[in-house]
């Protein structure tokens, strides 16, 4: 019989952090700094204090991170 008891389900879950090592001061593509995305406190991803902007995205410009 190759019937197992129990059937297994694997659950990845991914978390968004604040990571102290990446500089608080790089801009996102919404202007504002990495660190302003984050709760003071706690530091959890909040989304931009200053805009609408959910998810900090390195800004560029001439094709350099800003």
């Amino acid at each position: 019989m190759s019937e197992k008891p129990y059937l297994f389900e694997e659950i990845v879950v991914k978390k968004r952090l604040y990571n102290p090592n990446y500089g608080d001061n790089r801009l996102c593509k919404c202007g504002h700094k990495y660190y302003q995305h984050f709760e003071t406190e706690e530091m959890i991803p909040t989304g931009c204090n200053s805009c609408d902007c959910f998810v900090f995205m390195q800004g560029e410009e001439n094709g350099k991170p800003l």
